[in-house]
């Protein structure tokens, strides 16, 4: 990233070289992320966030008060927010207190003739739990946007099963800030209300962007990207089941069952937001969230000395 952006200090970033440079780099990142997903490059642009690329689809679907969309009662609000926005009747299958084997009857259940969309992370936010995203199509047939920011790079991932599926950069792909993408089974399919110059230039997927990501991010993402092992799936699944095991061992409480995402919900004695600032002054990053709920995510990139601490700092906190 530094080297690109001292290169456009020195050069300047418009010539036909500097944009000529940029548009293979887009190209070739897109390209990256499509393999990661299962995904062709065309039916890919590149966003600033899963946030962006869930507000692109809504928008461009022009829901009215009449249509109905279903999501669960587990999502964050980089994908409720656009829903509620839209003005269509949001539907919230109650996913995060039932086992995970129970999520698909939750969410067919409160399918409808009324109903246009099935809405819906990957991987739970708040308890780690992966959605059966190719049975829910199977059963119910209907448009499906899937919010993958808690799955790409932490679980395999064939994003063809969507209609839609979004990217982040920055969270298990370990980019920069501001980067992700958007996977479109059909870019004909959307109406897009906000446009871009690629929407006068291009006829794929790309035409449906609406900001422009600057060189550096570009060049941060596909660094990191390349940096993705190829072992990095099974180790940190080996890393879940030791974090989980762990927590159990001393007797807190969890409710993120085994055998599901790279995330781990537990709830320990204390106040959440002051269990996660004694474990920062460890040198222990875990969040809480908004249900009272505390969050461990785990990646390839960690081991096993960190989740003795991350019990450590907990059990110290008591």
């Amino acid at each position: 990233m530094d080297a690109v952006q001292a290169h456009s200090l020195m050069f300047g970033r418009g010539s036909l070289a500097a944009f000529e440079a940029f548009t293979n780099q887009e190209t070739a990142l897109r390209e990256k992320v499509g393999v990661l997903i299962n995904a062709p490059v065309e039916k890919v642009l590149l966003t600033t966030s899963t946030t962006e690329g869930c507000n692109i689809v809504v928008n461009g679907l022009q829901f009215g008060p009449d249509d109905e969309v279903v999501t669960t009662d587990g999502e964050h609000p980089g994908l409720l927010l656009p829903l509620q926005a839209s003005g269509v009747k949001v539907k919230q299958a109650r996913v995060t207190e039932v086992p995970a084997a129970d999520a698909l009857e939750a969410i067919t259940a409160e399918v409808t003739p009324a109903t246009r969309l099935i809405a819906l992370s990957h991987v739970l936010w708040v308890n780690g739990h992966v959605m059966p995203l190719a049975d829910i199509k199977r059963a119910t047939g209907l448009p499906l946007l899937v919010d993958g920011a808690q799955a790409v790079g932490a679980i395999p991932v064939d994003a063809s099963v969507a209609d839609w599926y979004t990217v982040s950069g920055q969270k298990w792909l370990c980019g920069p800030e501001t980067t992700g993408a958007l996977y479109v089974a059909n870019p004909d399919g959307l109406r897009p209300r906000m446009q871009h110059f690629f929407a006068s230039v291009r006829t794929d997927a790309t035409r449906l962007a609406v900001v422009h990501l600057g060189h550096t991010m570009v060049a941060g993402l596909q660094a990191a990207m390349e940096e993705l092992p190829g072992w990095g799936f099974e180790r940190a699944a080996h890393l879940v089941a030791r974090c989980r095991d762990a927590l159990l061992g001393v007797d807190f409480e969890v409710r993120t069952e085994a055998g599901q995402g790279t995330l781990i919900s537990f709830r320990v004695p204390g106040e959440p937001v002051e269990v996660v600032k004694a474990a920062y002054e460890k040198g222990v990053v875990i969040r809480y969230l908004p249900d009272g709920w505390l969050r461990a995510s785990v990646g390839w990139w960690n081991d096993e000395g960190d989740i003795e601490r991350l019990i450590r700092a907990l059990k110290d906190g008591l």
